[in-house]
């Protein structure tokens, strides 16, 4: 990370769960980290306190669990409950087998490799028992937690020495506009990265997204300044709006289709 970087660098959301992998599994970890990225996973805990990687409060949507299962927390279900269950047939039968991981099994395999770094979005996860296992398995400079509270993103780097913040700022451009200037005006304490949402608008010709240009030139310049990363998280990848932001400076992404991402990158290079 550094200001004078010019590598691009990026973020597979739920390790591409949403199109090319089934989001929060061992799978798309090691998808994301294949094509040179860093997975995003979701951490909450377990009734008997296991910390595990998922996105949803229940396991309804991305596993098979039955009904009376599928749709209690996962706070009140043991690790040996959840782990019964496949999450990754509902996303393609290829996936079969595919379970909800623990978040010790991403930090095993995490281990030893240096370049395979990690976003932990927080979810409903004991801050200090996150903390406790993290030193434990030595992976303080390989993860960048994250959050849209401020607090507790400087919060999880007094527990954890080493570890990497950011903050993720989404909603409507006003609130986006209103949650930057109160994180610059604490001079992005705590933070490494400051993450802004990009949804894109009905009928643009020139600028694709809601929040405009003027503002996330604005944005870049400010983070430069205080040496901080501004990460783009588009929620449609298209090539064109994906220039854009590329020519603009941003070298900080996140997606749901890492692929497709990787696709315009490459492209936009070739226009170099």
């Amino acid at each position: 990370m550094g200001k004078e970087d010019n590598t691009i660098y990026w973020q597979a959301h739920r390790g591409g769960g949403a199109y090319e992998a089934p989001d929060n599994t061992m799978a798309a970890i090691r998808y994301a980290w294949e094509l040179g990225g860093i997975p995003e996973v979701d951490v909450r805990s377990t009734r008997d306190g296991v910390i595990i990687c998922l996105h949803d409060a229940t396991l309804e949507r991305t596993t098979n669990a039955p009904d009376e299962i599928n749709t209690l927390p996962a706070s009140q279900l043991t690790f040996e409950e959840i782990r019964a269950w496949d999450a990754g047939i509902k996303f393609d039968e290829k996936f079969a087998g595919e379970k909800v991981p623990s978040l010790e099994e991403m930090f095993r395999e995490m281990q030893g490799h240096p370049e395979r770094m990690a976003y932990l979005d927080l979810k409903e996860v004991d801050l200090q028992q996150l903390g406790a296992m993290i030193d434990q398995y030595g992976v303080n400079k390989q993860v960048i937690f994250t959050h849209n509270v401020q607090e507790n993103c400087k919060k999880m780097k007094q527990i954890t020495q080493g570890v990497k913040s950011m903050q993720w700022v989404g909603g409507s451009p006003d609130k986006i506009r209103a949650t930057f200037a109160d994180v610059l005006a604490s001079g992005f304490e705590g933070l490494d990265q400051v993450q802004i949402h990009l949804r894109s608008q009905e009928g643009a010709s020139d600028w694709p997204y809601v929040v405009d240009r003027e503002f996330l030139q604005y944005a870049l310049d400010e983070t430069r300044k205080a040496e901080v990363d501004l990460e783009v998280l588009p929620f449609e990848i298209e090539g064109g709006a994906i220039h854009s932001l590329l020519d603009l400076g941003i070298r900080w992404y996140a997606t749901d289709e890492p692929a497709r991402f990787l696709q315009c990158i490459n492209e936009w290079k070739a226009q170099q």
